[in-house]
């Protein structure tokens, strides 16, 4: 009599990283599990700051140099002037910097130029990268992103593929944007005193998040300078070296410049225009953005739905999240735990995408790309084998000193 089979037992789906390989997962918890990490030990240095002209170039400068803010201003300012005459502009500027150097290439640039030392840190990154990881707990909108990321030298970089793309697909869902967006920049243009020939000003700052260094590009908007009466307070600090093997004209004449340190107090300014009801969900995303680039000042200006500004106001950044009901150090915390993750994850000399898909999956999603080795440019790859093999030379002649 043959044997009766018992039931057959339930076999449990494998994780969703074992269907499929080269895809990792990173569980986003709430932010009570992160709250505990202490966001005050963060503390950003600058170690250089940098202007760009109007054809992209990269201008080592002091902070002072960058745009000051404007202390009387005459509200109301209707923001909808020059909205038209701006979008036409900003086509046609893209068509001719087509070929010149996206913004992520740009703290590249500087780091060759700067001939900064790599060995000090872990990540590299825009700061925007970082403050939408962080702000994914608090998002209403649950905003997708994705960036990519690669392992060269033991260092990770990360930047956003292509950030004109994004704005274009928030444009796309909701055609008011267009308009939003411009209204940041007509009041940012005229709270400040720019020169025309400089199109942004960046701050390189280094500090640690979590375990890791990370190296951190910023854009500032504003400074407020307390000029010094003496003479002699600006001085010369370093002679820059224009890069190795490198066919951009503007970095040759660097061998014939100086880069300029100032000992004035320069108090950096964040700037952000909303309707007065949305400032409470707008203080989480402006504090964590300026609070990762040490910036001081956070200035709203506060806006009614036709585009017109009536009143400012000043807030201190290391101030508000004592007032807020969001947790700073959650925010920090979940930035800490993702870039943990990703050191395990991410292969020397490979690269993928980190991408968060939105409300529908709270998760963020790194897949790697087996058939792509590193992104970085040749020129950036040229100057840091040219740096290693210096040290090391210097190193053999030191030995035999």
């Amino acid at each position: 009599m043959a044997k009766r089979r018992g039931k057959a037992k339930h076999q449990p789906n494998p994780p969703r990283d074992e269907r499929h390989p080269g895809v990792n997962h990173y569980r986003i918890k709430s932010p009570k599990v992160y709250s505990s990490y202490p966001y005050t030990s963060y503390e950003p240095h600058e170690v250089g700051c940098f202007q760009t002209d109007i054809e992209r170039n990269v201008l080592p400068c002091s902070s002072d140099m960058f745009p000051r803010f404007e202390s009387n201003i005459n509200l109301p300012i209707d923001l909808n002037e020059g909205l038209e005459e701006y979008y036409e502009r900003k086509g046609m500027d893209s068509n001719r910097l087509a070929s010149s150097l996206p913004l992520w290439q740009r703290f590249l640039k500087w780091i060759t130029i700067s001939d900064f030392d790599l060995s000090s840190v872990d990540f590299v990154a825009r700061r925007g990268i970082l403050k939408y990881i962080g702000h994914t707990l608090y998002d209403f909108y649950k905003t997708p992103w994705l960036f990519k990321v690669c392992k060269y030298n033991g260092k990770i970089y990360m930047y956003e593929p292509t950030p004109e793309d994004r704005c274009k697909s928030i444009v796309k869902k909701d055609p008011q944007c267009r308009k939003y967006m411009y209204w940041g920049k007509k009041f940012e243009d005229t709270v400040t005193s720019s020169k025309e020939e400089m199109s942004g000003s960046y701050r390189m700052v280094r500090s640690n998040v979590g375990r890791y260094k990370v190296l951190l590009g910023a854009e500032v908007d504003a400074v407020r300078v307390q000029e010094r009466e003496e003479s002699d307070d600006v001085v010369i600090e370093k002679v820059l070296q224009g890069c190795a093997d490198c066919s951009v004209e503007h970095c040759k004449l660097l061998n014939r410049c100086r880069y300029y340190s100032s000992d004035n107090a320069t108090e950096l300014i964040e700037i952000k225009t909303c309707v007065k009801r949305q400032v409470k969900n707008k203080t989480s995303f402006g504090w964590l953005q300026s609070y990762l680039a040490g910036v001081k000042t956070l200035i709203f200006g506060f806006r009614d739905n036709e585009g017109l500004v009536h009143s400012m106001e000043e807030y201190n950044v290391k101030e508000v999240p004592l007032k807020a009901d969001w947790d700073g150090g959650a925010m920090f915390g979940l930035i800490s735990g993702v870039l943990n993750w990703l050191n395990q994850h991410v292969d020397e000399g490979c690269s993928g995408t980190l991408q968060y898909c939105g409300a529908e999956r709270h998760a963020i999603e790194f897949r790697k790309n087996d058939h792509e080795g590193h992104f970085l440019p040749d020129w950036f790859t040229k100057h840091l084998l040219s740096k290693e093999n210096r040290m090391k030379s210097a190193d053999l002649n030191g030995s035999f000193m």
